[in-house]
């Protein structure tokens, strides 16, 4: 079997977004011809859980940007197992709210003072990122294994950066053939901005670090497009992430089937059109308020009973109240609070509609929710709220899994129609011819395959 290097700083923080699409290439990339060895850093206080993987994984060194200043300035950082948050951006490979708390937490230092010192010497210092320090062991770690064993490829994964640079001088020292797979991209990220002059020296070195890469990968098609004005003379591959059948395992073949408290909700199901939204709502960024306002007007209007609507919340419960409230909505809100994953698996597939709410901004055009490919293999219509146009509204009227809404009156249209269909059915129906095998996260490791198995096509 055939070796690939993946380099991957987020690998082992399982629940969080950026470290699915790399835990998948690592399970599935041997059932196509190539093993990996994983490169990724010891971080301490992220847990090395790895059961379910069959590969090499190797932990390395690793020291952040903080503490590196701490050491030297001997400056007193209230937590030592920081990460840099200096690039840190809002976007779909950030859907865990847990993973954001311990981003702004590394940066959080007890004297105030040093504490601002560092955030204005962040834009100097931090630069590609502030994981740089982690480049020398991992570059060396990643020599030997191609000076000792035969490898015959390199994939890097961004954010951070650092996975780029440490891949470039790799293919630079050993001409090994590298993708650099851009879940995000680098300058031309809408989430990311810099001083001019930082500008400046980060476009001229992305241009540089990937002036001999022999592809670029994204995770969509507008990311592709957009990349392309930088990168022209670059090979540019979109592949999609999606979910991972073993997320689902557990469910078995009784999908659905619950019982005890779970049973009263499901006899419920026949009164009740249940909408379900589990996750981040960022500060309110993602905004519930349309769909709330939505509701009472119709309601307001005589085309709605909002008693036959339930409105099930978990995770982040931000305004949600004051929302309800305001719409005087409250009876049909139900907070629910942070449970476990296969909990909140349990609860979408007792439910009738599956809530997406995304960021109602231009920003959010290039970008698809790592969640909208759960939905697809949960089988339920979908509910999308967000921006009016971009990759997220394009893939859901391609497959046709349900509906994408950003104004008031097409959100008031389309809860009027999955009601009337609900009053007359008793169910809300998945009306798609989605072949969902292909947004799988097995079928995004053979697209990596592919793209290895062609080397020697370049």
């Amino acid at each position: 079997m055939k070796k690939v290097i993946l380099i991957a700083f987020y690998f082992n923080q399982v629940n969080e977004i950026a470290s699915k699409r790399l835990r998948a290439l690592a399970r599935y990339l041997p059932k196509f011809g190539w093993e990996p060895i994983v490169i990724v850093p010891d971080l301490g206080f992220i847990p090395k859980e790895n059961d379910d993987l069959n590969c090499r994984i190797i932990f390395t060194e690793y020291e952040d940007m903080f503490s590196h200043f701490s050491n030297k300035f001997n400056l007193s950082q209230s937590s030592n197992n920081g990460i840099d948050n200096e690039n840190h951006v809002f976007n779909s490979d950030f859907e865990d709210e847990n993973a954001k708390d311990k981003l702004r937490d590394s940066t959080s230092y007890s004297n105030p003072l040093a504490s601002k010192a560092v955030s204005i010497a962040g834009e100097v210092f931090a630069y590609p990122d502030g994981m740089k320090y982690w480049y020398e062991s991992a570059f060396g770690e990643a020599s030997k294994i191609i000076e000792e064993e035969e490898v015959g490829a390199i994939i890097s994964s961004s954010w951070p950066i650092t996975c780029h640079t440490i891949a470039k001088d790799l293919r630079d020292r050993y001409d090994i053939f590298w993708i650099a797979d851009l879940r995000d991209l680098w300058n031309l990220n809408p989430y990311v901005s810099h001083s001019f002059i930082r500008n400046y020296f980060e476009r001229r070195l992305e241009l540089k670090t990937f002036e001999n890469a022999d592809v670029l990968t994204t995770t969509t098609d507008l990311a592709s497009k957009t990349l392309a004005t930088l990168h022209p003379n670059n090979k540019i591959v979109t592949i999609l992430s999606g979910y991972d059948e073993e997320d689902l395992k557990f469910l078995g073949d009784g999908f659905g089937e619950s019982d005890g408290e779970d049973d009263l909700e499901s006899s419920q199901k026949e009164d009740k059109l249940k909408f379900i939204y589990a996750g981040s709502l960022y500060g309110g960024k993602r905004d519930p308020t349309i769909l709330f306002k939505a509701i009472r007007q119709l309601e307001d209007e005589n085309r709605l009973d909002s008693s036959k609507l339930s409105l099930d919340f978990y995770g982040d419960s931000t305004n949600l109240e004051e929302i309800a409230g305001k719409f005087d909505l409250l009876s049909i809100l139900n907070i629910g609070g942070k449970i476990a994953h296969e909990e909140v698996l349990k609860k979408q597939l007792d439910s009738d509609v599956l809530l997406l709410i995304s960021w109602n901004d231009e920003k959010e055009k290039m970008f698809i929710p790592g969640k909208i490919y759960e939905y697809f293999a949960l089988g339920k219509p979908v509910l999308s709220i967000g921006y009016k146009e971009g990759s997220l509204k394009d893939l859901i009227d391609q497959t046709k899994v349900g509906y994408h809404v950003s104004t008031l009156e097409s959100t008031k249209e389309v809860l009027l129609k999955l009601y009337d269909e609900f009053l007359e059915k008793g169910r809300v129906e998945l009306n798609s011819d989605i072949h969902i095998e292909d947004y799988s996260m097995e079928n995004m490791a053979k697209k990596f395959a592919d793209l290895l198995n062609g080397i020697n096509d370049k």
